[in-house]
């Protein structure tokens, strides 16, 4: 399992420059409506000046969407790919977000240091998940909101979006952007491999979130929301 996770965070360091252009290109710019959407429903009620987490951060894009809609938040960037949080530190707003390289399953905080949390496209990438929504359920106060938006394994398979899109174009496309085949050659194994969206809520209130809900995105539910409290 060590292993696996180095060679998945020397991926994300190695296509770092090249990662933001990829998923722009492959979602032809959806990733950014599913991130605001995602931040309304978390940041909808919150108090002042509230302490956030983004956990997984990459490069920035969510803690950065964070702060476009609410200025006033303390942003904390945690990602294992240190040259991700590197290569976003130049977008707009970045320079306010704290930026640490931490372990998901070892997380550098108090309990109940935040008042809300977000997690983008991460949690499909730990090896042990059980043991890091346990560390986020402990960073988080009781109450608050975790929203993750995610990738989860249909199912049912979709003859085009998971058939001929997922596992096809998605690599290709990714490719072309990156010039790294084997990282997006990831993207459809590390789905087939991860939860469906209603295993990964069970697991959700297993460990003491008790009220969790889900929702599909549009197109066609390639993306999920799940709110926990």
């Amino acid at each position: 399992m060590a292993q696996a996770a180095t060679d998945v965070r020397a991926m994300f360091d190695r296509i770092a420059g090249r990662y933001d252009t990829a998923n722009r290109f492959m979602s032809a710019g959806v990733d950014v409506l599913w991130r605001r959407r995602a931040m309304r429903l978390l940041l909808d009620g919150v108090e002042q000046s509230p302490w956030v987490l983004d956990l997984g951060a990459g490069t920035l894009d969510g803690a950065v969407e964070i702060l476009r809609q609410r200025p006033d938040a303390h942003v904390v960037a945690a990602d294992f790919a240190r040259t991700m949080l590197v290569a976003g530190r130049r977008k707009p707003r970045a320079a306010a977000v704290a930026l640490h390289a931490a372990d998901g399953h070892r997380l550098p905080y108090r309990d109940g240091a935040f008042g809300a949390a977000f997690s983008g496209f991460c949690v499909r990438n730990l090896h042990d998940l059980a043991l890091a929504l346990a560390e986020l359920r402990r960073v988080v106060r009781p109450d608050s909101r975790v929203v993750f938006l995610e990738f989860f394994r249909p199912v049912r398979p979709r003859s085009f979006w998971d058939g001929l899109w997922t596992k096809r174009m998605l690599p290709l496309l990714g490719w072309a952007a990156s010039g790294d085949r084997a990282a997006y050659r990831y993207l459809p194994e590390s789905i087939q491999g991860f939860s469906t969206r209603a295993e990964f809520e069970a697991q959700l209130r297993a460990i003491g979130f008790a009220d969790v809900s889900g929702q599909d995105l549009f197109p066609g539910g390639i993306a999920s929301l799940v709110e926990a409290r």
